[in-house]
């Protein structure tokens, strides 16, 4: 028991030694691979989609698409970079423990030239083996993220169907690790013995064979899997925690309308920041546990110790002592320089992950891409259509997009609008090419609605176009034209390229020629023809960049079809759960809906798995038994 607690306590000083040097190094990295490499695999997928001449993958193509030769070239350099990325971190973190094993304090600087240089080591002769050694830790050292994934997105049932069901893909998963184990455990030291040793494939992964007998390789098995299982069991009460904080917090101020409207995607971000910092900790934590292991391994088989000297001299690392005060002055001046680098990381990185929730980054692969929610009018269930009201109440309730209509002024100008005639929302019996807009500012807007809503205006396009910017949510603008309008396309056009607001708008019509005008005027707005049936081949619609179709007119091989045509298919008007869940069976990819709240809630529920569903109803039943018996 001595003996187990003084091991301990030499771990614990190890790793308090260089502490802040392997946090910093950890989120800077991490951070940098999530903000440039995630992003770089979505754009060179889409290359290849498009090299291959594929606009769209779905079951009915996929198969043909694997045959291709370039897929499996893009899929081993994609396996290729993640080694190398796994190997920088792993030789870093093994690093810094070595020199903390050493006593040597270290810099961020000094680790990451190492780390490079460890990494280009590997594609010395005799050395590329160890990259096979590296992908198969991967697995192994990233267990603990499988179920963070699993419980938060399920697998489609399609390819669930595909594959033999959820048993047969997880006793799959558990065969395959069964069979690869053995030679894990066999190779767990090689990269130690590469990085620290400079020993080539073949003998580092002799030396790491014999360093340990078979019952010590059970035992550094067992203890991998127990730190694995305390990893997940950590990040469910991490999960546990938020979720009831958030849902708890929810009860008590269900009355604040801004604070309610936030409560998915609070959930949602509770669910992001444990699988981001989970994800951060996984490979750090398994090294250590290994690097511990290897140095008792080495002690009990009175393998000489290594200096760092020795290390460093292997890769071309060693400094002269001037050199060491120049670095340490260079280091001192870097600190402000490195604090900049992770901030500018952290926003860069919040800026992607933002994006990736608003679906701008989704790979155009059916049972991949997330649907999306359009406030069909606004929140218009709950606020006087298209309406400023309208537009925040879609924002507040987390809609992705905003589905408005345009009209024209006598005067020119682009206002909300959606019936020819005026009257049904503002009592005033006129038609819009009859009106200017300062006549039609003065209309009330609300009062149709409820008695609360008095007094609201009927907007212009630029002013919901500024809301749009300011809040980050898209619009879906349909033009309404009649003949009556004057340039009413080029205006529109105008109006989108001096707001620069080209990449977060759509330009629907049910009148082709419209939407073809504005293609004409400027190819890269994208443009939506909005129908009630599809029938034939409208993918030849050329001016056409997706299909906004009646719900019941839609079909999955429709979609499928005009899926691998390249275009995107919308649902309107989807007011019901059975219809909402018809649509994401179907994979259309944006739902126009006039209940944002519950289209957003079916497509969570469709996402998450029945363990998250099952503890958030459960937390749920457990905060309303406490209201109860509080209110009592």
């Amino acid at each position: 028991m001595k003996e187990r607690r003084q091991r301990l306590g030499a771990v614990i000083r190890i790793l308090h030694y260089n502490r802040w040097i392997l946090f910093s190094f950890e989120v800077l990295y991490k951070l940098l691979g999530v903000t440039l490499f995630v992003p770089f695999l979505y754009s060179s997928f889409d290359l290849l989609l498009r090299i291959t001449g594929y606009n769209y993958l779905t079951f009915e193509n996929v198969w043909k698409f694997l045959r291709n030769p370039l897929v499996y070239l893009f899929l081993g350099s994609v396996i290729l970079l993640i080694v190398l990325y796994a190997a920088v971190d792993m030789g870093a973190v093994i690093y810094i423990l070595h020199c903390s094993q050493c006593r040597e304090k270290t810099s961020l600087s000094s680790v990451i030239r190492f780390a490079f240089r460890n990494m280009v080591f590997l594609f010395r002769k005799g050395n590329r083996g160890l990259l096979l050694t590296i992908l198969l830790y991967l697995p192994f050292f990233n267990i603990a993220q499988v179920p963070e994934i699993m419980s938060t997105y399920s697998m489609p049932n399609m390819l669930l169907l595909n594959l033999g069901g959820q048993w047969a893909v997880t006793g799959g998963i558990v065969l395959a690790g069964l069979l690869i184990a053995p030679l894990f455990i066999r190779d767990l030291y090689a990269f130690h013995y590469f990085t620290l040793l400079d020993l080539g494939k073949k003998e580092a992964v002799k030396r790491s064979s014999a360093l340990r007998d078979t019952k010590e390789k059970v035992k550094d098995l067992l203890l991998l899997m127990l730190v694995q299982i305390l990893c997940i069991v950590a990040f469910i009460l991490v999960l546990a925690v938020g979720i009831f904080l958030v849902i708890l917090f929810g009860r008590l101020f269900a009355r604040v309308r801004f604070f309610s409207s936030l409560i998915v995607r609070l959930v949602k971000g509770v669910i992001t920041v444990a699988l981001v910092v989970f994800g951060l900790l996984g490979t750090p934590i398994c090294c250590i546990v290994v690097n511990m292991r290897f140095y008792r391994h080495r002690s009990v088989k009175k393998e000489s110790s290594v200096s760092l000297e020795q290390v460093e001299a292997a890769r071309g690392c060693v400094l002269t002592d001037v050199q060491k005060s120049r670095r340490e002055q260079l280091n001192r001046l870097l600190i402000p320089l490195e604090i900049l680098v992770l901030v500018v990381t952290i926003f860069l990185c919040s800026v992607y992950v933002n994006r990736m929730h608003r679906g701008e980054l989704n790979l155009n692969i059916e049972y991949l891409k997330t649907t999306e929610v359009t406030a069909h009018r606004g929140a218009s269930r709950f606020y006087p259509e298209n309406t400023m009201s309208a537009f925040w109440g879609a924002l507040e309730a987390g809609a992705d997009w905003i589905e408005l209509d345009i009209r024209q002024s006598s005067d020119g100008q682009l206002f909300v609008m959606h019936d020819l005639n005026l009257y049904r929302t503002t009592g005033k019996d006129a038609l819009s090419w009859n009106l200017t807009y300062d006549e039609i500012s003065r209309l009330d807007a609300g009062s149709f609605f409820s008695d609360r809503f008095a007094g609201e205006k009927i907007p212009l396009l630029s002013e919901v176009i500024d809301f749009a910017k300011e809040n980050g949510i898209r619009l879906n603008i349909e033009i309404k034209p009649t003949m009556y309008d004057v340039h009413l396309e080029e205006n529109l056009v105008e109006l989108i390229e001096e707001k620069d607001f080209i990449g977060q708008c759509v330009v629907a019509s049910q009148i082709y020629d419209s939407i073809a005008a504005v293609k004409k005027l400027n190819e890269d707005i994208t443009t939506i023809y909005v129908t009630g049936f599809a029938y034939g081949n409208i993918n030849r619609m050329i001016y056409a960049d997706g299909f906004s179709i009646r719900a019941s007119s839609i079909t999955d091989a429709l979609v499928s079809r005009l899926h691998n045509a390249g275009k995107q298919v919308y649902a309107w008007t989807v007011n019901n759960k059975d219809s909402i869940n018809l649509m994401m069976d179907h994979q259309v990819d944006n739902i126009i809906t006039d209940n944002v709240a519950l289209a957003k809630t079916c497509i969570g529920t469709k996402m998450a798995s029945d363990a998250v569903n099952e503890y958030v109803n459960f937390l749920n039943r457990q905060i309303r038994l406490i209201g109860y018996r509080f209110g009592k």
